[in-house]
């Protein structure tokens, strides 16, 4: 009995002993909450004002004024720390770091060997919001010379003005200065690989892609719901389409204005089932205006300026795994008046083009890395005299197969092979010359693009 009695005993202690710790603990971490806070607070909760729930709420704010009187205080210091005319400037850059090798044609059917690295294109950007409604923009070209050597000149150069939406017509814009003309930008946000080399119409030197004037633009309908994920790009993300608008020196970015004419270009695109097929897309694009030089021949035109036509439509279609485009174009003539018979009327020409490009399932791969693996080809014909009028033979075909890896957000290597089939009479940028035989011109080339 003893034993049974001092075994109870002994319990009873121990618990007596548990349950004094616990309230000890527990009053010491009270009062540690209660001492926490800062005196005034414990004053008022002492006095009865305040209860402890209202202290530590009260605390809380407290703490959140003062995070947020630091944060403002360090934006207050960094926009000291940075002169005025620099604050909210926004740098990027975009290069083409190239190696090619292959073949050129010479006039006569020679052909030249050529092996070399080079930079094919260097742009730096300068972005600048300056109000809410006014931006200004400006593009470095840094490019190599006939000569060798390394030029810089501009791009672009422009100010950017947003407007206000009228009704269905949404996301309207206007650039003023150094600007985009209505088609090529568009184009390059379809068919990725300008670090390969140009689009078909710029590639046939019928015009490049800036110029001088004044242009404005917009979307249809607002914007396309999560366009990212539909048709894999958020740019020209029209629900219904896009257009653009503009009146143009003519010559170029990089060309002086030789006549008083102005070029009118305008660019409409439609997308005709945003919600069953949001990547399909119709565009036209039109141009009218005169060549930007004088026919040289003693035979010419009433005023000595070619015409300068184009008419372009191109279907296109976009998605995550799949694009594909196919285009078709005639002009009168060119942006620098150097297409001409011997009268000095322009010629008439014709091309198309077709390109495909595919993002092929990678096994163990998952998220985006799925999809940064890309195969591509492309095909173009173009004829700078449709109807004969100086030379029966003076078009191209343009083959060019290649793969592309995306390896981090617009950094791609892509390897590329291309190869042209010159007609005998075609002779580039200067009107057709019978007999010119270029001959055949391939190239294998590996490009870097390098892009922040």
């Amino acid at each position: 009995m003893e034993t049974r009695g001092s075994s109870f005993f002994s319990s009873l202690v121990l618990l007596l002993f548990i349950c004094v710790s616990f309230l000890a603990v527990a009053s010491v971490s009270q009062l540690q909450a209660a001492t926490s806070y800062s005196p005034l607070l414990q004053v008022l909760i002492r006095k009865g004002i305040i209860t402890e729930q209202e202290a530590a709420e009260i605390e809380a704010e407290a703490a959140q004024i003062q995070q947020e009187q630091k944060e403002q205080m360090a934006r207050e210091i960094r926009k000291e720390a940075v002169p005025r005319p620099l604050r909210g400037l926004k740098f990027r850059m975009l290069s083409y770091l190239d190696y090619s090798a292959g073949e050129e044609g010479e006039p006569g059917g020679g052909q030249k060997s050529w092996n070399r690295f080079t930079i094919k294109r260097a742009y730096f950007r300068v972005d600048k919001d300056i109000t809410p409604w006014l931006h200004a923009h400006m593009t470095f070209d840094a490019h190599q010379d006939d000569s060798g050597d390394w030029k810089n000149r501009l791009k672009y150069l422009y100010a950017l003005f947003r407007l206000p939406d009228l009704g269905p017509v949404t996301d309207i814009k206007s650039e003023a200065g150094l600007g985009h003309i209505p088609w090529l930008d568009f184009e390059e946000h379809v068919n990725p690989y300008r670090c390969q080399g140009t689009m078909a119409i710029e590639r046939a030197h019928v015009f490049n892609s800036a110029d001088m004037g004044v242009s404005v633009m917009g979307n249809l309908g607002g914007r396309l719901d999560d366009a990212e994920h539909l048709i894999g790009s958020h740019h020209y993300d029209g629900r219904w389409g896009s257009w653009h608008l503009g009146v143009y020196n003519g010559g170029g970015y990089h060309a002086d204005e030789h006549n008083g004419n102005k070029v009118v270009e305008g660019r409409l695109t439609i997308r005709p089932l945003p919600d069953m097929i949001p990547g399909l897309q119709f565009s036209y694009f039109g141009l009218y205006g005169e060549g930007n030089n004088q026919a040289e021949d003693a035979l010419r035109n009433s005023d000595g300026y070619p015409d300068y036509r184009v008419h372009l439509g191109m279907m296109s279609y976009q998605s995550p795994r799949l694009i594909l485009t196919a285009q078709y174009f005639t002009s009168r003539g060119n942006k620098d008046g150097s297409w001409y018979d011997d009268d000095g009327d322009a010629l008439d020409t014709e091309g198309y083009s077709f390109f495909v490009n595919f993002r092929p399932p990678l096994a163990g791969f998952s998220g985006d890395w799925d999809r940064r693996l890309n195969l591509f080809a492309r095909f173009d014909h173009f004829d700078a005299d449709r109807d004969e009028e100086m030379a029966d033979d003076a078009d191209y075909d343009l083959y060019i197969v290649g793969s592309a890896l995306e390896i981090f957000r617009g950094n791609y290597i892509l390897a590329a092979y291309e190869h042209y089939d010159y007609g005998e009479d075609y002779n580039g940028k200067r009107r057709p010359k019978e007999d010119n035989d270029l001959g055949d011109e391939h190239k294998f080339q590996l490009v870097y693009q390098l892009k922040f």
